[in-house]
C-alpha cells in the first residue's frame, strides 16, 4: 500500500463514526513499538476526571466550562465560576449548586412558556427547607410545618372548593383576626368570649346548663312573644312597663313608690287612689294621700312626715326636725352632705379653715386647691383695683405671680388707647431681657446697658450675628455735630444696586471714583 499523507484520508463526519472505529495513536510509553490504534469507544472510557477548575472535558474556547469527575460516582457540570454536581450518597441521587463568587445562589428550574414542571415521583421536602416568598417582595415568606404530628402519621389536608367559577379566597388560620362567611358549624364549641353582630337562633335553645351560669346582654333587647322567667327577675337598672302589672304575690320597694307626673292630691288617681299604705311597722289609714308617716314603733317621735295638702313637708329624726319646705323654699336644720346649687341670705360654713362664704362682704376664703371647670368666661373682680395673687398676696399689681408664667398660646395682648404704650419692666436692676427657644437658647437679649443683641450676646448698642435687611431708608446721625463725633459706617464693602435697572457697584477702601445710585453718592480720593 501506498504511502498517504494524514490530509489525504477520507475525513468522517460525526455521524458516520462509530465507537468501534479505530484512530492512530502515538504511544511514547513504548519506544520500540510507538504506532497503535485504538477503538473511539475506548478514547471516551479513558477521558481525564479533571476537576472543577480544570474540565477533564473542556468546551472549545470556552475557560473552565465542561465535565469533570472528582470521585466515584460524581459527575459536574462546570459554568465559570459557577458548578452544577451530580452525585449518589448512599440511597439518594443528589443534585448541587455551587458558585465560588456567590455565597447565597438560587437553582431555578422553569419550563418554556405555559409549560408545567410535572414529577413521576413523590415529592419530599423538608418542612424547615421548603418556603413560599411573593412574587413582588421576597420579604414576604409562607412557612409550613409538620413539628405537630404523631410520629409515623400522615395527615391528608383536601382543599376545599371555592365554587365552580375560579376565585380567590383566604385559609382560615387559628390565631388571626379572620371573618368567616357562608360557614356552617356542626357541633361548635366556643372556649371562649363570642362575639355575634347578629344573630338568628331557630327552634328551641337553652342557654347554660346549671343555675349558677349567668347570661348578660349589654345591648337593648325585644321579647316579642310571652316570655316566662322560672326563677327570681332582677332588674338592676330601672324598668319601664307600658301596661299593667298584675302581682299575686306582695311588691317590696325598698326606695319608694314615685308617680311618672303629677297625679293630683292623693297618691293615686281620683278614681283610684291609695286606700292603704304600709311604710315601716304603722299601718296608716286612708287619708287620700295627705300624709304618710313612719313612726319606727313610736308615735311620739315621727322619723318621717309627708303632706302633700295641709302644709309644709318635714323630715324629721327622732323628733328633730331637720328638713322642712316653706313658701318660698326649704329650711335646712342640719349639714348638707351633698347639693346641686345654694341660694340664701346668710353666710355658708363649710369649716373655718376649708370654705367659708361670707354674706356680708362677699368674700370667699378656699382652704385648699380651687378648680373651674367649663366652657364659659370667668371674672375675678369687678373694677381695676381687683388683683390677683398666685403663690403670693398680693399688693400692687393685678396679677402678680411668685414663679414662672407659662402659655400654650401663641400671643400676649397689652396696653391700651390712654395708657400709650406696651412695657416690659424688670423686678430688679442688674438682670437682663432675654429671648430664648424653646431649650433656653438665647435668641436676642438686652443686656443690663441696654445693649439688643440679635443671636449673640451684645457689645455695642445693637449687635447682630448674620445677615440683616433693611427695607426702606437708613440714616445715620451725628453724635456731636460740633466736634465731628458719630455719624460713621464702618464695612468692609459696600454693594450698591440699582433699584431700576439691577445694576450693582462694590466700594471698597480701594474703590477709586465715584458712584451713584438713587439717593446715594460716594466719592473716593485717593
Amino acid at each position: 500500500m501506498a504511502t498517504r499523507k494524514i490530509s489525504d484520508l477520507t475525513l468522517l463526519n460525526s455521524g458516520d463514526v462509530s465507537s468501534s472505529d479505530t484512530l492512530l495513536l502515538l504511544d511514547n510509553s513504548d519506544p520500540t513499538d510507538q504506532n497503535k490504534r485504538s477503538a473511539v469507544g475506548s478514547i471516551f472510557r479513558a477521558v481525564p476526571s479533571g476537576t472543577y477548575d480544570v474540565p477533564g472535558v473542556q468546551f472549545e474556547l470556552k475557560t473552565k466550562t465542561g465535565l469533570f469527575s472528582e470521585e466515584q460516582g460524581q459527575i459536574g457540570l462546570a459554568m465559570g465560576n459557577a458548578r452544577l454536581n451530580l452525585q449518589k450518597v448512599g440511597s439518594t441521587l443528589n443534585i448541587q449548586a455551587k458558585d465560588q463568587s456567590d455565597t447565597n445562589l438560587d437553582f431555578t428550574i422553569s419550563a418554556q412558556g405555559t409549560g408545567k414542571i410535572r414529577l413521576g415521583s413523590i415529592l419530599a421536602i423538608t418542612d424547615t427547607l421548603f418556603i413560599i416568598p411573593n412574587s413582588s417582595d421576597n420579604t414576604k415568606v409562607a412557612r409550613f410545618s409538620t413539628a405537630d404530628i404523631p410520629t409515623g402519621v400522615q395527615h391528608t389536608y383536601i382543599l376545599p372548593s371555592n365554587g365552580a367559577v375560579a376565585a380567590a379566597d383566604t385559609i382560615v388560620t387559628l390565631g388571626a383576626s379572620q371573618t368567616l362567611n357562608n360557614k356552617t358549624l356542626n357541633n361548635a364549641t366556643f372556649s371562649g368570649t363570642l362575639s355575634v353582630e347578629t344573630i338568628q337562633v331557630n327552634g328551641n335553645t337553652t342557654l347554660g346548663d346549671a343555675a349558677s351560669d349567668s347570661l348578660t346582654i349589654n345591648a337593648a333587647s325585644t321579647f316579642s312573644a310571652s316570655s316566662t322567667f322560672a326563677n327570681t327577675l332582677i332588674a338592676q337598672q330601672g324598668m319601664t312597663v307600658t301596661g299593667d302589672i298584675d302581682v299575686t304575690g306582695k311588691v317590696v320597694a325598698s326606695l319608694g313608690f314615685e308617680p311618672a307626673a303629677a297625679l293630683g292630691t292623693g297618691l293615686g288617681t281620683s278614681a283610684k287612689p291609695f286606700n292603704r299604705a304600709y311604710v315601716g311597722f304603722l299601718d296608716i289609714g286612708s287619708t287620700w294621700g295627705d300624709s304618710i308617716v313612719h313612726t319606727g314603733g313610736t308615735l311620739d317621735y315621727p322619723d318621717f312626715i309627708l303632706k302633700s295638702d295641709a302644709g309644709e313637708v318635714q323630715l324629721n329624726r327622732q323628733g328633730s326636725t331637720i328638713l322642712t319646705t316653706s313658701a318660698t323654699g326649704i329650711n335646712i336644720g342640719g349639714a348638707i352632705d351633698a347639693v346641686t346649687s345654694i341660694t340664701g341670705s346668710g353666710d355658708i360654713t363649710i369649716a373655718t379653715d376649708k370654705f367659708t362664704l361670707a354674706s356680708a362682704s362677699g368674700n370667699a376664703v378656699f382652704g385648699g386647691n380651687l378648680t373651674a371647670n367649663g366652657t364659659g368666661n370667668f371674672q375675678l373682680g369687678s373694677t381695676s383695683a381687683a388683683k390677683l395673687g398666685v403663690g403670693r398676696a398680693p399688693t400692687t399689681y393685678n396679677l402678680e405671680v411668685e414663679g414662672s408664667i407659662y402659655s400654650t398660646g401663641s400671643s400676649i395682648i397689652a396696653g391700651s388707647g390712654s395708657a400709650g404704650k406696651f412695657i416690659l419692666q424688670k423686678a430688679v436692676v442688674g438682670i437682663g431681657l432675654h429671648f430664648t427657644d424653646n431649650t433656653g437658647t438665647d435668641q436676642m437679649v438686652l443686656d443690663t446697658n441696654g445693649n439688643l443683641g440679635i443671636a449673640k450676646s451684645p457689645s455695642s448698642r445693637l449687635d447682630v450675628s448674620g445677615d440683616s435687611n433693611i427695607d426702606g431708608d437708613l440714616s445715620v446721625t451725628t453724635t456731636n455735630p460740633v466736634a465731628g463725633t458719630g455719624g460713621k459706617i464702618t464695612a468692609r464693602e459696600i454693594l450698591l444696586i440699582d433699584a431700576q435697572t439691577g445694576a450693582t457697584s462694590t466700594l471698597t477702601a480701594n474703590t477709586s471714583g465715584g458712584t451713584s445710585r438713587g439717593k446715594v453718592y460716594f466719592h473716593s480720593f485717593n
